[in-house]
């Protein structure tokens, strides 16, 4: 059974090193969004990053539940927090108009949250769970703060569509009826140039 992310990561490492790759790109299971990970590997590569980030522009009400980051003007993570609050939340604020942001969105979400989604170079992966955390179980809080203190170049990349976590019944939920929302719903699954496929279950009748 796995204890957290950076675990189950870490019970496959054996796996990953069989393949002759450059990086590895960790995913949550429990996350309706639709993103270009071509995109995002190129900017881990361009910016020489040993870790990358998927960070989202946040409003305060939701950023107590997520890692929060600030960054420095070339995107490079300088501080990070695992789910802040009170005075430490306040000290986690930021201007997102470095992000691209007009002055008045940028008041509206003045947090930089972390979306759980990482390219990660291999040897990076490799040296932080086996050799610099080896008893660390998540990345959010214990190898991405670790790694940033380590001296590592962690760079945010910004993602600025819809994203849910949807790892709770309630936020299961809400995301479904934001789905049914007209005339414009909140998430498409029938974008035509990214189209999201379910299973199909061919099932014998009842009887």
């Amino acid at each position: 059974w796995f204890q957290g992310t950076a675990d189950a990561v870490r019970q496959y490492l054996w796996l990953f090193e069989e393949h002759n790759v450059l990086e590895f790109l960790v995913l949550a299971g429990d996350h309706l969004y639709r993103m270009d990970y071509e995109k995002f590997i190129q900017a881990h590569r361009e910016t020489d990053a040993d870790i990358t980030v998927a960070a989202l522009p946040m409003d305060e009400k939701r950023s107590t539940a997520f890692g929060l980051m600030k960054i420095d003007d070339e995107g490079r993570i300088i501080e990070f927090a695992e789910k802040p609050k009170g005075e430490q939340l306040k000290a986690m604020k930021v201007d997102t108009t470095i992000l691209g942001l007009d002055d008045e969105r940028a008041k509206e979400i003045p947090f930089i949250a972390s979306m759980g989604i990482y390219v990660v170079s291999k040897n990076v992966m490799l040296d932080l769970l086996r050799d610099q955390f080896p008893g660390a179980n998540d990345f959010g809080s214990e190898v991405i703060p670790g790694a940033t203190d380590l001296g590592l170049r962690v760079q945010a990349y910004l993602y600025d569509g819809y994203w849910e976590d949807i790892g709770t019944i309630e936020a299961f939920y809400n995301a479904n009826l934001g789905i049914t929302k007209k005339p414009v719903p909140d998430f498409s699954f029938y974008g035509r140039s990214a189209p999201i496929y379910t299973q199909p279950r061919y099932l014998p009748p009842s009887k």
